[in-house]
């Protein structure tokens, strides 16, 4: 399978990895060894900053100013990456990444991938920062990822990001307590004096991650037979609505029907579950539950959107829904 964290070739505008290829030889490979940010952002093609200039409307043959707002335009090939209103302060990219570096140089991280998307509208690191084996041969990698955009749109994001390296199953670090929203800063004035105040929150990712995983333990600790599936099943994806008449169209009924039979399916025999330990329990219902989010139901959808579906929109408010239940069951 190719990695839901590695985004469609055809998204990608530039990129670097460590490591294996991400897809097909593309991008810029640094090794194996760590590398500061430096190195990672002119590996990745992303040596250049994102500069504010004025804009203008026509009005009788006249360039007019417009005061309201101002183009955002890449130093190096004048590419125009967003219009934004005139308080928007973008982020440099050395500045997104470089106040990382420092758990590169303690070995607490490792830059994986970055690059940009969206013809540089968007950019985006990966750093593992570690992993955890559930049961014996079911490892999961833990990552930060850093998002950042140069069009209005998208804030300073950093997540803790957990990845079961079996199938590549993409989801937030499971907690309980919120950590695993991150951080989010917009651009505003004091962005930059944001951004290195969160490295306080960053230094207690291993505390993040040491959660995560003692949550997947208790659920590979916790058995689930075919009965409190079903019920979990029903729960997460529950009858369709009725018309007025009270009646289910044909439509709705097929579409559940049909994901209820995916899941149930990936729950029996989904990537991984032939692992000693893994089958019938909650962690394979956890697992039936994120590879259907990462790599079925929005498979109609960019890799890109699907990646951003995960981590910000509906496929994590998904996983988010299957984890509750899944909580409580194994309490």
């Amino acid at each position: 399978m190719t990695n839901i964290l590695e985004f469609g070739e055809f998204d990608v505008e530039s990129m670097m990895y460590a490591g294996a290829p991400p897809w097909h030889g593309s991008g810029n490979c640094v090794g194996d060894k760590p590398v500061l940010s430096d190195e990672a952002i002119r590996m990745a093609g992303l040596d250049w900053i994102g500069e504010p200039q004025p804009l203008f409307a026509f009005r009788n043959g006249e360039a007019v100013p417009v005061g309201s707002h101002k183009a955002i335009v890449r130093s190096t090939d004048e590419q125009i990456l967003g219009v934004v209103g005139k308080n928007w302060t973008p982020l440099q990219n050395v500045d997104a990444f470089g106040f990382l570096d420092s758990l590169v140089d303690d070995g607490l991280m490792r830059y994986h991938t970055a690059g940009s998307l969206a013809n540089g509208s968007k950019v985006w690191m990966l750093a593992k920062v570690g992993d955890s084996e559930i049961v014996p041969g079911d490892k999961v990698d833990h990552y930060l990822f850093l998002y950042n955009g140069f069009d209005a749109k998208t804030s300073l994001r950093v997540l803790w990001t957990d990845v079961r390296v079996v199938c590549r199953n993409t989801t937030r670090a499971a907690l309980s307590r919120g950590r695993g929203q991150g951080i989010s800063v917009r651009h505003t004035a004091n962005i930059k004096q944001k951004m290195y105040q969160a490295q306080d929150v960053l230094g207690i990712s291993q505390e993040v991650f040491a959660q995560s995983s003692h949550f997947m333990k208790v659920l590979a600790d916790t058995s689930m037979t075919t009965s409190s599936w079903v019920d979990f099943c029903l729960e997460l994806v529950p009858e369709p609505a009725t018309d007025e008449d009270g009646n289910i169209s044909k439509r709705a009924r097929t579409r559940v029907d049909n994901q209820r039979r995916e899941m149930t399916d990936l729950f029996l025999n989904g990537t991984g579950m032939d692992i000693p330990g893994v089958s019938h329990t909650a962690w394979a219902a956890y697992n039936a539950v994120t590879e259907y989010a990462t790599w079925h139901r929005s498979a109609r959808s960019s890799q890109d959107k699907r990646f951003e579906s995960l981590l910000f929109g509906a496929g994590n408010h998904f996983i988010g829904r299957g984890t509750k239940p899944l909580t409580e069951f194994a309490a």
